[in-house]
């Protein structure tokens, strides 16, 4: 196990254990090990990972007020604050003397269920600050109660700035055949989706500064921006939730993606998992099973492995 990872879990059991938070259960699974906390006669199961990314944790189950108690105790940014942790990556991404910049990241690729968003916002330099200290910082260090609130702030302050473009799996699913047909792939529909973001808010508004959470190659966002790469400083860069902006960006991103997965859940009466691993062959199986093979293009993206079968 990653060594950044055992050293967040084991913050996080020792800040749960002052609340009286304690472990009853744990186990490895995917990228990651789960944890089962009790407290009184309540418990909670959390997953935590390490990806490419960093860390993260995800609270499992139904709300109660030991889930509320773990989500607000053991975000990322707040564990590793207390334990001292610096991260590596505190260099500046945005050139110095920029006043106001945009940032773009997404939500949903690697998951097999539900749609891929993608969110761009412009800020101030001002703005950022305000940002940073309410919280704002990569949505994979934050629980997606935290991201639904920030969010909401995010879009107050910036009004018009913003721009969240939620593409549901069956709009998806008709895009990527698209792609495939002129042999491009998910990355290609990435950074048009990135690109056409960007090309409505430059439409609105002078930004001289774009900073897009690289994914691949420079090409496939540059390639949908019809020139206005000539006149605007495109950097990609990865890791560049690190920058105040993206990090806005990649929490509009989120939320936009849960918002949508809890819709199609209370749609098709099923509860869907997030990710690529954990019970996804047996929620696709209950959707065969309850709503018919028919719905799997309006749950889940079909490009993935997991619905080999349909081809």
């Amino acid at each position: 196990m990653d060594n950044m990872l055992i050293e967040y879990i084991t913050a996080c059991k020792m800040k749960l254990a002052k609340r009286s938070v304690q472990v009853k259960r744990e186990k490895k699974i995917n990228y990651g090990q789960q944890v089962v906390f009790f407290k009184e006669d309540m418990e909670t199961a959390v997953n935590f990972y390490c990806g490419k990314k960093g860390v993260s944790a995800v609270v499992q189950g139904k709300e109660s007020p030991l889930k509320s108690q773990i989500e607000e105790t053991i975000t990322v940014k707040s564990v590793f604050a207390e334990t001292g942790h610096i991260s590596k990556n505190k260099e500046e991404i945005v050139p110095a003397g920029t006043d106001h910049w945009m940032g773009c990241d997404e939500s949903g690729k690697g998951d097999v269920f539900g749609p891929l968003v993608c969110a761009a916002c412009i800020v101030t330099k001002e703005e950022a600050s305000v940002l940073k200290k309410a919280g704002v910082c990569d949505s994979k260090m934050l629980t997606d109660k935290v991201i639904a609130s920030l969010a909401k702030d995010i879009e107050k302050m910036l009004q018009g700035r913003c721009i969240t473009r939620v593409v549901m799996p069956e709009e998806y699913n008709s895009l990527y055949d698209v792609y495939k047909k002129e042999h491009k792939n998910l990355n290609n529909l990435l950074g048009d989706l990135h690109a056409k973001n960007i090309r409505v808010l430059l439409s609105k508004y002078n930004c001289p500064c774009i900073i897009v959470d690289k994914f691949g190659k420079d090409q496939y966002v540059l390639s949908g921006l019809e020139g206005l790469e000539k006149n605007h400083q495109i950097i990609q860069v990865t890791k560049g939730e690190r920058d105040t902006a993206v990090a806005a960006a990649s929490i509009l991103a989120r939320d936009g993606f849960v918002r949508a997965m809890s819709e199609l859940s209370n749609r098709f009466c099923i509860e869907l998992p997030k990710g690529a691993y954990m019970g996804i062959s047996e929620t696709i199986q209950a959707i065969i099973q309850k709503q018919g093979i028919h719905d799997l293009p309006y749950v889940g993206k079909l490009n993935f492995k997991n619905f080999d079968f349909l081809r």
